[in-house]
Formats: structure tokens, C-alpha cells, sequence
């Protein structure tokens, strides 16, 4: 089978297609002929050296999550049938198929195309634990998301309004952004003309948001201990803005906040099998589909998958980058 590497071997790293083994079937396993997958901030990490196998082998496979047809099954799986639609997290997942575990299958909504599943399943995942795990969040409760035009921003938001929060706020530098994030229910802070923590005063008062989603970092931690309120939750899932930031310990202290990172790079099996477990229940819910369907920024040709990482390095797409995994020359 054909499958989509990137090639360490000749100092900067380069994108092209190899003939790649077909994946063994496990007793607990499903094999997916992949029809999509996505684009997501972590393969540009990866790309960079990051997110990879001890030892830093010289190809590595491309792709983190994937979205097609069931093709063949484990002796023991129960919960996945050969010809089902499913999309998974699938490191390696840009290829024409992919084997996984079988918790890690989420059955795609009935609504929605394979495109639609690969562009929403990580970020979903991400999303749903984040801010129902981690976060804790509860009907009511105010929501401020920052890194908002991203694609788990944009689920993030989507999520908040669908789980009931009382006032989404989202920031973003983007203006195309605005619109559509309002559309979705949030109140729009554009961080390249104001200061949010200002801002997000002036939408919710003094008492400040209980959660907040930050995918920009440590240039924000200050601004968030500011505008948590008493027992606030800062969740921390991406650094785009850098690692590093100040923090205050006497309002850490009174306000009794906490911080909680996340990631899935640390995450055994069973812990992101019960994440995957969560969105299927999540997407089991009536509305859930049309609630959280992902937006799609463009879908290109998997053999154009460095175009893909350009864009998304330049941030010139408005939602998820979707490579399409049928169109192979």
C-alpha cells in the first residue's frame, strides 16, 4: 500500500510517498481504507523534529488521524462492523490504510462526510476532554477560548455553546475569523486591537470566566490568571505563542485557581480510548452532528500535502486543511 512519509535522511526533512507494509490486524483491531485525513498543528511539529518515534528514524509516517470505511476486523471486536464509516485518531493516519485499535474507531454521524469526520476528530477529541475532563465545565458556566480560529478553537467553541456555556468569549488576530466565531455564539476579541483581559472584563464583569481554553500560551498566562474567576480552570493545550510566562502565585493563591495541561503525548491506550469513548457518546447526543460540525477550510489532493503545511504555516485557512485521500494519481 501507498503511504505518505516524511524522510529525515537528507537533512531537511521532505514529503513524498512510499510503499509501506499492510498493517497487521490485532484480536481488538479494525483496519480503515482511508478516504481523509487532516492537517494539524502537530505535523508541523513533526516535520520540525518533534512528535516522533525514540530514536528519530530516518522515515517516519506522516499523519495523525484518518476517517473512511471499515475494511476488516479483529476476531474479538465487538463494537465496529466491516463496512461502517468511522474516523480515528491514527498516528501514521496519511495513507491508504490504517489499523487501530478498536476504541479509537468513533462511528462517523450519518450526516456527515468522511472529510467532515477527519477535519473534526482530533480536534473534538481535544475539545471534549479539555473542557469537560479537564475543565470540569458545567451548563452555565462562562468559556473563554483563545486561539479561537483554529480548528479545535473553532470546535471548542462549538462544544461550549452545545454543553450550554452562559457567554463564549474568543480571541483571535484574525478578521475573517470574527464573523464566523460570532456566528457561532461567542463574543469576538480581536487581540491585535485590544487587550483581552480588558476586554473580557468588560463582556462578563468582575467576577471573570470560569474556564479557560488557551492554545497561544505562556504571552497569555498573566492575562488569564487575571481574568479567571474565584476557582477558575485554565487549561493549557497549545503553545503557539511560546512556553514560557509569568506567573502570579498571589492570584493564583486567593483566587484558588488551578492549571491544568494536557496533551495526548502522554496518554497511554486506555486513556485515549476513554477520550474517543467520550466523543461517541458526545456525538450519540441528539443535535450533536449539526452542533459540531466541523468547518472545512479547503480539501486538496493527499499528494499535495506540503501545499497543505504551507498553508497552515502562513495561517491562511479559516478552519481545517483536509487532504483527500481517494484522489491518488
Amino acid at each position: 500500500m501507498k503511504a505518505m512519509a516524511l524522510d529525515f535522511g537528507a537533512g531537511d526533512p521532505t514529503l513524498r510517498l512510499v510503499d509501506a507494509p499492510e498493517p497487521e490486524l490485532g484480536p481488538r483491531q479494525v483496519a480503515v481504507a482511508v478516504r481523509a485525513a487532516s492537517v494539524n498543528r502537530a505535523d508541523l511539529l513533526q516535520r520540525a523534529g518533534s512528535y516522533l518515534p525514540g530514536g528519530t528514524p530516518t522515515v517516519v509516517r506522516a499523519g495523525l488521524d484518518a476517517a473512511g470505511e471499515v475494511v476488516a476486523v479483529g476476531e474479538l471486536v465487538e463494537a465496529v462492523a466491516v463496512g461502517q464509516r468511522v474516523m480515528t485518531m491514527a498516528p501514521g493516519g496519511l495513507a491508504e490504510k490504517v489499523v487501530v485499535d478498536e476504541g479509537m474507531a468513533v462511528p462517523l454521524p450519518e450526516d456527515w462526510s468522511n472529510v467532515e469526520g477527519a477535519a473534526a476528530i482530533v480536534a473534538l477529541m481535544t475539545a471534549h476532554n479539555a473542557l469537560t475532563t479537564a475543565g470540569r465545565f458545567q451548563p452555565g458556566e462562562s468559556v473563554l477560548v483563545h486561539g479561537a480560529a483554529s480548528g479545535v478553537g473553532l470546535q471548542t467553541v462549538q462544544l461550549s455553546r452545545f454543553l450550554g456555556a452562559g457567554t463564549i468569549i474568543a480571541t483571535t488576530r484574525s478578521g475573517r475569523a470574527a464573523e464566523l466565531l460570532r456566528r457561532l455564539g461567542a463574543h469576538v476579541v480581536d487581540v491585535a486591537q485590544e487587550d483581552f483581559p480588558s476586554a473580557v472584563g468588560g463582556t462578563v464583569g468582575e467576577r471573570g470566566v470560569d474556564v479557560v481554553v488557551d492554545h497561544v500560551g505562556g504571552p497569555y498566562l498573566a492575562g488569564n490568571l487575571t481574568c479567571l474567576a474565584v476557582r477558575g480552570r485554565l487549561i493549557s493545550v497549545g503553545r503557539l505563542g511560546g512556553g514560557a510566562g509569568d506567573l502570579d502565585m498571589d492570584t493564583l493563591a486567593l483566587k484558588r485557581l488551578e492549571i491544568i495541561g494536557v496533551t495526548f503525548r502522554t496518554r497511554d491506550a486506555g486513556e485515549k480510548a476513554a477520550i474517543a469513548a467520550g466523543v461517541r457518546e458526545l456525538l450519540d447526543t441528539a443535535g450533536a452532528s449539526d452542533a459540531l460540525r466541523p468547518t472545512v477550510d479547503r480539501t486538496l489532493p493527499w499528494t499535495r500535502v506540503a501545499d497543505a503545511y504551507e498553508l497552515m504555516e502562513r495561517n491562511a485557512h479559516l478552519g481545517k486543511i483536509v487532504l483527500d485521500v481517494v484522489a491518488t494519481p
